[in-house]
């Protein structure tokens, strides 16, 4: 194996979660360029002026972000968080409250790092997914099972407005980095 090889299998396991033929085309592509470089100046040389190979996964992860199994799978991990967060965990109170609230925590911060990481469509979805994953959790606990986590009108306005802001939460972080970070076009 070549450094070039070496070098483009590194970034390919950097790459893990994009699309694979999106993935493929960019490492063809960077093959490409790196073949021309080698022709011109010297394998030696032009390996040893490469950039690390995580920071050129990276940037082509920011422009490209993660395939649809990947984001399916982001979503589905905030909607089971979510579940989790609703104060019913066979606990006794204020046990089952404390637990919720971290629970709710951890989700927020979950749905921030995602819309950071991931992006803004797929923070918004997963936000999304959270809201209706706590309501219908709570929906279904209250109907099916008979089973009251928010038994008054105040506990129902707090855990609307707990759950319906999941949604920007997922989603504003992400939008905010996308405005604010300077686009590096070069790759």
């Amino acid at each position: 194996m070549t450094g070039m090889d070496a070098y483009l299998q590194e970034v390919r396991r950097k790459m893990v979660g994009m699309e694979p033929h999106v993935r493929e085309d960019v490492l063809r592509e960077l093959r490409s360029h790196l073949a021309d470089a080698i022709a011109d100046g010297g394998e030696q040389a032009v390996l040893s002026a490469l950039e690390p190979s995580a920071s050129v996964a990276a940037r082509y992860k920011d422009v490209y972000g993660y395939g649809l199994p990947f984001q399916a799978m982001f979503v589905a991990a905030a909607m089971a968080l979510a579940v989790l967060t609703v104060p019913v965990l066979g606990l006794a109170e204020p046990l089952a409250s404390i637990a919720s609230v971290g629970l709710l925590t951890l989700l927020v911060s979950y749905l921030l790092a995602l819309a950071v990481k991931a992006g803004a469509v797929v923070g918004l979805a997963a936000g999304v997914a959270a809201c209706i994953a706590r309501v219908g959790t709570v929906v279904t606990l209250q109907v099916i099972v008979a089973l009251a986590p928010v038994t008054d009108a105040r506990g129902w306005l707090l855990f609307a407005i707990a759950s319906l802001l999941l949604i920007p939460i997922g989603y504003l972080p992400g939008r905010a980095k996308e405005k604010w970070t300077r686009r590096d076009v070069t790759l």
